[in-house]
Order: structure tokens, then C-alpha cells, then sequence
């Protein structure tokens, strides 16, 4: 009972900010777009007459196409911007856990530390998790609605982008553990996210080192860090239907996060709050 105290506070207080306030507002007029302003005239599986605000472009394309693309943008939209935003918003929820008195509120009740902090992280991923797929599942059954055609990787996309928050997060909570400033550990989280695509390029980044050690310290961030890179990547793979050569970014990147939370966990358990 006090560990879903802990998840419906948590809910509270990332509601209560702009951020999701914007991000909520966003993904409403997206789908009230596509819900009326974007109209196809569809015949025997290609699109013949597209007409957007009502103005009318004739043309013959494979409809898959057109849904594939509008889909894939809106999860490149949703795997950047959403997940920038909903970093942000929820940046701050461990240090202000650990406020003098807002802590003790739940570590004098009968539920573990262990409890306070799973709950505290699960509360700020169900929170986000509820706006992407906000946004996913409504232009899913709006576009598949409209032409008949259900992407069911699209909704696939949507859960790769949750469980990407999810390891970034478990960075965010145990920086926020460790220093209790909020804005350090979002810098070093958002270092490591637009760091990923640097990392990728590895091969050609080893032309331009003085020492093989240096490789060998590219190699092991490439392999240790989230590959936040390759994750856009498979999502945009999965959306459209096209096959994922391999998925070590997937489970390579939930490893580091499943070990990285429960570093937190531990850190956060002996903390003398």
C-alpha cells in the first residue's frame, strides 16, 4: 500500500509540471491532425488522392509508404524530443526524495528502502511510459483506422522507446543518489545520449588516436554505455517492418541499466539520509 503511495506521488508531481503539460498538448494536436486534417483516398492498396487542410495532390504511391514515413517521423520525434523532455521532467524526482522530512515520510513507514527507490523509478517510467504510448496508440488507430493497414511495429516502437527511458533513467537515479543535484546528473545523461552516435563511428574515430589504449577505452564506453544510437536505429528498423540485424544494442544497453539501478539501489539503502 505505501509502495503505490510512493508510485501515485510520483504521478502527481510529474503531472503537475509544464513539461508533461507541453508534451501531453503536443501529442494531442498530432493526432487531432492526422484525425482531421489528413484525408487519403485509397484504391486497391496505393493512395491516388492525398488532401491535407483540403488541398488535394494526386498521385500514385504504395500506401505503406506514406504510413511507414508518417509513423517513422513520429517515432523519431518521440525517441529525440519526447525523450528529452521527459528526462527533464523527471530529473529532479530523487533529489527531492531525498529532501530532509520528505524521505523520512517513507522510510519510517513499514516498506523497505529497496521499496521507497523501485518505486520511485517505476513511478517516473509508468509516467512517462502513459504519454508515449499516448501519442503511439492514438495515431496508431487513427492512421490504421484511415487506411486499413495495422503496423503492429509501430506499437513495438513505442515500447523500445519506454524501455530506452528507462536505462537513461537508471543513470539519472543513481547520479542523483550519489550528488543529489538533479541538474548534474541530467548533463552527464545527456552527455552519454548525444555521445552514442560518436561512438558508433568508433572505426574511424581510431585513425585519429596517438595510442592503441585509446581504442581500447573507445571500445570498452562503446560496450559498456547505452547505445542510445543503435536503439534509434532498431526502432526505426522495427517500424518498418525491415529486419534487425542483431539486437545486442537492446539487451546490451537494459544490462547496463538493470546493473546501474541496482547500484543506485545499494548506494541508496546505506545512504545515511
Amino acid at each position: 500500500m505505501i509502495v503505490l503511495s510512493i508510485i501515485q506521488l510520483t504521478f502527481r508531481e510529474s503531472l503537475a509540471k509544464k513539461t508533461f503539460i507541453a508534451f501531453f498538448s503536443i501529442s494531442t494536436f498530432i493526432a487531432l491532425l492526422l484525425l482531421f486534417a489528413l484525408n487519403l483516398d485509397v484504391v486497391d492498396g496505393f493512395q491516388s488522392t492525398i488532401s491535407v487542410f483540403g488541398k488535394e495532390s494526386s498521385s500514385t504511391i504504395d500506401l505503406r509508404e506514406i504510413i511507414w514515413g508518417v509513423e517513422g517521423g513520429l517515432a523519431v520525434f518521440l525517441f529525440t524530443g519526447g525523450l528529452f523532455m521527459a528526462l527533464f521532467a523527471t530529473s529532479n524526482l530523487f533529489t527531492n526524495l531525498m529532501q530532509p522530512g520528505f524521505v523520512d515520510l517513507f522510510v519510517s513507514k513499514p516498506v523497505s528502502r529497496l521499496g521507497v527507490i523501485s518505486a520511485r523509478f517505476g513511478g517516473a517510467v509508468a509516467i512517462v511510459a502513459f504519454n508515449i504510448f499516448y501519442l503511439v496508440i492514438a495515431t496508431w488507430l487513427i492512421l490504421s483506422i484511415k487506411t486499413g493497414l495495422w503496423n503492429w511495429g509501430y506499437l513495438l516502437s513505442g515500447i523500445l522507446i519506454v524501455v530506452t527511458f528507462a536505462v537513461l533513467y537508471s543513470l539519472v537515479t543513481l547520479l542523483s543518489v550519489l550528488t543529489g543535484s538533479s541538474a548534474f546528473s541530467l548533463m552527464i545523461t545527456y552527455l552519454i545520449l548525444f555521445f552514442s552516435p560518436l561512438l558508433l563511428q568508433r572505426d574511424r574515430i581510431y585513425a585519429l588516436l596517438s595510442s592503441r589504449i585509446y581504442g581500447i577505452i573507445v571500445d570498452g564506453l562503446y560496450y559498456i554505455l547505452p547505445k542510445t544510437s543503435e536503439l534509434g536505429n532498431i526502432t526505426q528498423k522495427v517500424v518498418r517492418g525491415a529486419e534487425v540485424a542483431s539486437w545486442m544494442p537492446l539487451w546490451s544497453s537494459m544490462l547496463f541499466g538493470l546493473a546501474v539501478f541496482g547500484l543506485a539501489a545499494l548506494v541508496f539503502c546505506r545512504k545515511n539520509l
